[in-house]
């Protein structure tokens, strides 16, 4: 049964950050999934800013340092996935996870390049909002292997993910 999910990132360590509000569609050896139906409210801190225009899938991992949001191609968006590279999502309650984002982003364009976006924000917030070693160690190596899986078409990025936004209302 679907139930309202809040999903809150954070900046280090309690700065709010992004958030939205969406739907719990179900788990699967990758995860929860998260629905994000068009007009789903967002905000960035504590503004609301413009509601969603296309349908989504989130991709909330146990234990991985990742947090997936897939559209699939779309006019709307220069990515069909998004992956933010951050702690592991934490079910604080029944309705809310939360992460801390590590600024790191891979995404995959369109025409199937994989890009990674805002390294310089890293090594900067790395040392301005106090990154321990660990955080910033499984930055970085799980950036590198979410660029490879990518590469690769690995799941739940590409199949998976294409499954569960067809569950989207």
């Amino acid at each position: 049964m679907s139930r309202p999910v809040t999903v809150q990132f954070y900046k280090n360590p309690d700065i709010l950050h992004w958030g939205f509000d969406g739907y719990w569609l179900g788990a699967d050896e990758w995860g929860d999934w998260i629905s994000l139906p068009s007009g789903s409210k967002r905000w960035k801190g504590q503004e609301e800013v413009r509601a969603t225009r296309m349908p989504a899938v989130l991709c909330a991992p146990r234990h991985e340092w990742w947090h997936l949001h897939y559209t699939g191609p779309t006019e709307f968006s220069d990515y069909s996935l998004f992956v933010d590279i951050s702690t592991p999502p934490i079910w604080v309650g029944d309705n809310r996870y939360e992460m801390i984002d590590l600024d790191l982003d891979v995404g995959l364009t369109a025409d199937g390049e994989v890009v990674v976006e805002d390294e310089d924000e890293f090594e900067v917030h790395r040392v301005d909002l106090g990154y321990t070693e660990e955080m910033t160690r499984v930055a970085v190596e799980t950036t590198e292997r979410i660029v490879e899986s990518l590469r690769l078409c690995k799941e739940p990025f590409f199949g998976v993910a294409e499954s569960w936004l067809t569950e989207v209302c």
